[in-house]
């Protein structure tokens, strides 16, 4: 009977231990940001495309202005940097 309530013991204070997180953000203690103890900071994106990106997922922009968004980006750097195809004969091309 007493390892049972020992056991009882154990298991309440282990549950109350993994609960009391919750309860200290949720106070108002902890990070003063308002972030949770296990989430990495806000990165701001560092190209067009994870800007293009996170607007997307904010639901700043819709699916169809993200698409149209990427082609014309997709374009443009074609332009700038076109990919060339190496000729068949061309051992530069081939993995050595």
């Amino acid at each position: 009977m007493l390892l049972l309530d020992l056991f009882i013991l154990v298991m309440l204070i282990l549950a109350v231990y993994a609960v009391l997180p919750a309860f200290r953000s949720s106070s108002g203690e902890g990070d003063p940001a308002g972030q949770a103890e296990g989430e990495a900071p806000a990165v701001a994106p560092t190209t067009l495309e994870g800007a293009l990106t996170g607007q997307l997922v904010r639901g700043e922009i819709t699916r169809r202005q993200y698409r149209h968004a990427l082609e014309r980006l997709a374009a443009r750097d074609d332009e700038v940097r076109p990919m060339t195809v190496p000729e068949k004969g061309d051992p530069s091309g081939s993995p050595s």
